[in-house]
């Protein structure tokens, strides 16, 4: 231990008292198991200690003066590179990749502390013949308390050695042949010793030589012992593991196959794995192996991201406390539902250390995706620090430093992003190598570094480099997003299309839909923002109708953004179609809310009777009060439409809020009773704030046809600015007559004046009942 004596002082040092804010104290040194930073604050917000994959950062609020002086002149050998960050904020040091950090605070001390990266627990057991002894180890069946996984299976009861079964003789004859074989090898050939004399008559007979003690035999693999089932040799232990299926017969044979899908399992063989479960299937397993091939299948769905959490075991047996089960678990909810899958995340890694290399870089993997999907930062950082311990030094695909940019982006620190999508790309080999290439392009284009034309550039470069990769999947989704972001909506409309006839039926489907997903949504943004009245919508529509359906998420989000892009365009037939579709497929409130979203659409098409069919079939009970509400509002719109107005005010009667109101005014207003409409508008008009259009346009007509002219001159006073560039312009001036005459000729700007006022209420009698307003 070289820890410094003047530690103490050094950390209890008093600031001058000339400074407002005085500067840290820091004391740097090593210990046997680690390294340790002292900082002392002796003003303001204590530092917050931000491990990362291979960095450590203190965070303040404020710029800081930190003794890096002091820090760079010391050593440490896990604490090196210090560096001064963020304008002064940030205090960062070099660790070992994977080092294993603790904070601690102590009243004004942040204690810092680097030790070594973990390592695996134990070296994985050679596969070997003699492990075939009593057949090939199985799982147990399910107990009554059922556990599924264990990494060790509990010691067996000890019992008489079975005599073979006729089906198992040849079997195990050729093994234990092996081992005869084996051990005459061994044997050594004694010296020549002189021959005894005689033995005295009165001698008692010499004691016979001990029996030689047989080698106690090596224990059973476990089922879960992945280490030891892939072997360190894999054509050695695929050539034993296929001589035990080829040669056994009854129940040897299942269990061989059972064997050797754990050997799939153990090297990330899934489409091998998956083919000797199929072959075990149909050799009619007994009871306790249909369960292990059962849990098998589970683990090998898991791995390939198309398991079923509802139906697995991993997820419908509580896992307790055993760490395979962990691990299974969360590769099995990760893809779906990340939040239940980070429980047990801590168990997994840990476990995952002893698994082999194949298989806990795939599991790896398929974790540190599903936490990037969540922007789990947390957790994602947990996950690469268990890459960088056990595979670090292999990572030549670039999966590491894609996840450690990833992890990077999700920390807001582009440059470092960067950085790591570099280095990810440099390997030129592998997927994640080009998606880190195409990552880099989208966050320089975000950071300024290019623009959209060179962003399309480069993106048509890699996907057409890696036409057929996987990672045209990616080229293409930030392509489309680029051609949405720059306006060139019909070149985004096409990538969409293109992505979806090349990818949606593959193997890589799920992520062509999340890629298309994404790019959607681009162009609805895109398109939400376009003047109404274009053809956008409805292209999308025509084109890549079903592709949309396909890419949408659970609840219908893409779908009903375009029925709504539909409708304000003027398409309320292709969006009333959508928005059947949906309803007819939902149930329960969402079928509610959706055939309230069709009633709208319908409501402003005209058919008010179809409006009024749509709400009857989707209603139910249990809304919440907002739905109810609204769905009682266009209930009384639809009869109001059709002049049931009477029905319309009773299915109002104590609904409160401006709509019921204005519903109320609009109803007086369609029967007649022009002076109560014209005072249920006047409520409407002065209850502050800035009024509608139609409630000013609906007072003027309701006080006009009331006899109220004067009414109509004070109105057009106090909001006639309000219908400018609406389509109540000009209403108020050609309903306000003068107050008196002027007694002097009406000039030819007041003539041409009141005519277009006049032909502006002519067209607007026309269609006032039929137009959106703006």
């Amino acid at each position: 231990m070289t820890v410094a004596s003047g530690l103490t002082l050094a950390v209890l040092a008093v600031p001058s008292p000339g400074r407002t804010e005085a500067p840290p104290v820091a004391q740097l040194g090593d210990h046997a198991g680690f390294s340790r930073l002292v900082v002392r604050v002796p003003d303001g917000a204590m530092p917050v200690a931000v491990p990362g994959a291979c960095t450590v950062r203190l965070e303040r609020d404020t710029a800081t003066d930190w003794p890096l002086e002091t820090l760079t002149a010391a050593h440490a050998s896990r604490l090196s590179g210090f560096e001064i960050l963020d304008d002064g904020r940030t205090l960062a040091a070099a660790i070992p990749c994977g080092a294993r950090v603790t904070a601690i605070r102590e009243r004004r001390l942040l204690i810092v502390d680097v030790a070594e990266p973990p390592v695996p627990g134990r070296k994985p057991r050679p596969l070997t013949r003699p492990a075939w002894e009593s057949q090939v180890v199985a799982l147990s069946p399910a107990p009554a308390a059922p556990v599924l996984l264990h990494a060790e299976p509990p010691a067996p009861a000890p019992a008489p050695a079975p005599v073979p079964a006729p089906e198992t003789a040849d079997l195990a004859a050729a093994i234990r042949a092996d081992v005869e074989r084996a051990a005459r090898q061994l044997d050594t050939v004694p010296e020549a010793a002189p021959a005894p004399s005689p033995p005295s008559p009165s001698a008692p007979p010499p004691a016979p030589p001990p029996a030689a003690v047989a080698p106690p035999a090596d224990p059973p693999i476990g089922p879960m012992d992945l280490a030891a089932w892939a072997g360190e040799d894999f054509a050695a232990t695929r050539a034993t593991l296929q001589a035990a299926m080829a040669d056994a017969t009854g129940r040897a044979r299942a269990d061989a196959f059972i064997a050797m899908a754990r050997f799939a399992l153990a090297r990330a063989l899934a489409e091998e794995g998956r083919a000797t479960l199929e072959a075990a299937a149909a050799l009619d397993p007994a009871p306790d192996q249909r369960y292990a091939l059962r849990v098998l299948d589970d683990a090998f769905r898991a791995l390939g991201r198309t398991a079923d959490p509802e139906a697995s075991l991993f997820v419908r047996i509580a896992p307790g406390t055993a760490p395979d089960h962990q691990v299974w678990r969360s590769a099995t909810l990760a893809p779906t539902r990340w939040a239940a899958a980070r429980e047990g995340l801590p168990i997994a890694l840990k476990r995952l250390l002893d698994y082999p290399p194949d298989l806990r870089s795939r599991l790896l993997t398929l974790l540190a995706e599903a936490a990037d999907g969540a922007r789990d930062s947390d957790s994602l950082n947990l996950i690469v620090l268990g890459m960088i311990t056990v595979d670090g030094p292999g990572a030549a695909d670039g999966h590491l430093d894609y996840f450690r940019g990833r992890l990077a982006e999700l920390r807001d620190t582009p440059a470092a992003a960067i950085d790591h999508y570099a280095r990810a790309a440099a390997g030129r080999d592998g997927p994640y190598a080009r998606r880190a290439e195409v990552r880099a392009v989208d966050l320089r284009r975000r950071t300024g570094a290019l623009d959209d034309d060179g962003t399309i550039a480069e993106l048509e470069a890699l996907r057409f480099g890696w036409r057929g990769d996987a990672v045209e999947i990616d080229a293409l989704a930030a392509l489309g997003s680029a051609y949405a972001r720059s306006g060139r909506t019909d070149s985004a409309l096409d990538t969409f299309g293109l992505l979806g006839r090349r990818f949606g039926s593959t193997a890589a489907g799920r992520d062509a839909l999340a890629a298309g997903r994404d790019l959607l949504s681009v162009v609805l943004d895109r398109l939400e923002r376009e003047e109404p009245g274009g053809l956008h919508a409805l292209a999308l529509q025509a084109r890549h109708g079903r592709l949309v359906a396909m890419a949408d998420d659970g609840d219908a989000t893409l779908r009903r953004r375009l029925a709504d892009a539909l409708a304000r365009d003027g398409f309320t037939l292709e969006a009333s179609r959508i928005l059947r579709a949906l309803t007819e497929e939902a149930e329960g409130p969402r079928r509610s809310a959706l055939g309230a979203a069709l009633a709208r659409t319908l409501i402003d098409t005209g058919h008010g009777a179809e409006a009024l069919e749509a709400l009857h079939r989707t209603g139910t009970t249990d809304l919440d009060a907002d739905l109810a509400v609204r769905r009682t509002l266009l209930r009384a719109e639809a009869l109001i439409d059709l002049g049931e107005t009477v029905r319309a005010l009773d299915a109002l009667n104590g609904v409160p809020g401006p709509e019921a109101a204005r519903l109320r005014a609009r109803s007086l207003f369609d029967t007649g009773e022009w002076a109560a409409a014209r005072a249920a508008y006047a409520a409407l008009v002065g209850e502050g704030g800035t009024p509608a259009a139609a409630d000013v346009a609906l007072l003027g007509l309701s006080a006009h046809l009331a006899g109220d002219d004067a009414a109509v001159r004070d109105l057009a006073a106090r909001h006639g600015a309000r219908l400018e560039g609406t389509r109540w312009s000009g209403l108020l001036d050609a309903l306000a007559p003068p107050a008196a005459p002027t007694g002097r000729p009406i000039g030819a700007e007041e003539v041409a004046r009141q005519l277009a006022a006049a032909a502006a209420l002519d067209r607007l009698a026309g269609r006032w009942r039929l137009t959106a307003e703006p």
